[in-house]
């Protein structure tokens, strides 16, 4: 629309007192100007063909929505039913643990529990992230099945589960703790006292509970406890005696006269690549303890640039992450997994 300000009548029809600025540009861009005659347009499209051209936006505009509805009810099952694979023997699919319904159900719904006897295999797809085998004499719950949220619920026996999604899409809770998947392969053991011991056959594992975190690479396990959740991880060729010793520092009483002895035994035997056991106990026990695996830790693994001992004790997590990354570099192991 037409201004009615009379300063800026030059604009619009050339009538008014030209701009000084105006004048200016125009001179400038004069060079440009088109000198021939108007282009010839295109024929104006016919009837039949803004027609067809409707057809195919509507075809398309359907098509979208048959993908959006096909994508919602893939979501929707993913949701509320994972397939179950009948590996051997009769696993069965129930509303508890104790009294299972189903026999000839192929499905896991969410808030089942899938059962296994002594001689009953059975195989469950994680939507399409990966796979859980459960083993016999064990019962697996399916807690969620959506979006970010893969989760289970391992009351006992066992499960192995392969997953090749990103970190942080697969959760198994136990009575001590929860595994976290981190892009991995991984055994997991639940015995009928809530004790949990979780194998890393490829990738990583976290386990975690109420703060406290372990985190097992491949090759290493790490077992947890109901009230305490979970321990210490150590690498499956640990020197003689980690096995029991860990379980003394991490499951034992904090006045047992055994655990320095304990102790002694980790610190002593530690090969450059138990920096994993040594970095973890460093957040664990008393001043006294972290201060003499600090000691053993440092002459292992040096600790780089910026990171010192009153930093390390005192549980700064700047520090103790930055060391983590050393000990991975100084070792040759990949050390650096994403767990934020």
């Amino acid at each position: 629309m037409k201004t009615t300000d009379r300063d800026n009548e030059y604009l619009w029809d050339g009538s008014g007192e030209p701009d000084p600025e105006v004048v200016r540009l125009e001179t400038l861009l004069g060079a440009l100007r088109h000198h021939g005659v108007p282009p010839d347009l295109p024929a104006r499209e016919s009837r039949q063909s803004r027609f067809l051209t409707w057809r195919v936006g509507a075809l398309a505009t359907a098509a979208a929505l048959l993908l959006a509805a096909a994508a919602g009810w893939y979501v929707w099952t993913a949701r509320s039913a994972w397939s179950v694979e009948t590996i051997a023997g009769n696993p069965v699919v129930g509303v508890t643990p104790n009294a299972p319904a189903r026999t000839d159900d192929v499905k896991l719904r969410v808030g089942e529990w899938l059962v296994t006897d002594a001689v009953s295999r059975a195989r469950v797809a994680v939507g399409n992230i990966g796979s859980v085998d459960v083993e016999p004499n064990t019962r697996v719950q399916l807690v969620e099945a959506r979006g970010r949220e893969h989760r289970m619920s391992l009351e006992r026996g066992t499960i192995h589960a392969r997953i090749w999604a990103p970190p942080k899409l697969f959760f198994v809770k136990t009575p001590s703790a929860t595994a976290v998947d981190l892009g991995c392969e991984y055994t997991l053991q639940v015995d009928d006292f809530g004790a949990g011991l979780v194998r890393v056959l490829l990738g990583w594992v976290a386990f975690e509970s109420d703060g406290r975190q372990a985190l097992i690479p491949q090759g290493a396990m790490c077992a947890t406890r109901p009230g305490v959740g979970p321990g210490t991880p150590r690498y499956e060729d640990a020197p003689v005696g980690y096995a029991e010793a860990l379980n003394r520092l991490d499951f034992g009483s904090p006045d047992d006269p055994q655990r320095s002895t304990a102790l002694q035994t980790i610190v002593s035997s530690a090969r450059p690549r138990d920096g994993l056991t040594l970095w973890h106990l460093l957040t664990r026990g008393s001043a006294a303890e972290r201060a003499e695996v600090y000691e053993r830790l440092a002459a292992l693994s040096p600790p780089p640039p910026g990171v010192t001992r009153a930093a390390v004790l005192a549980g700064n997590r700047r520090a103790l992450d930055r060391w983590w990354d050393a000990i991975g570099e100084n070792t040759g192991s990949w050390w650096n997994v994403n767990t934020k």
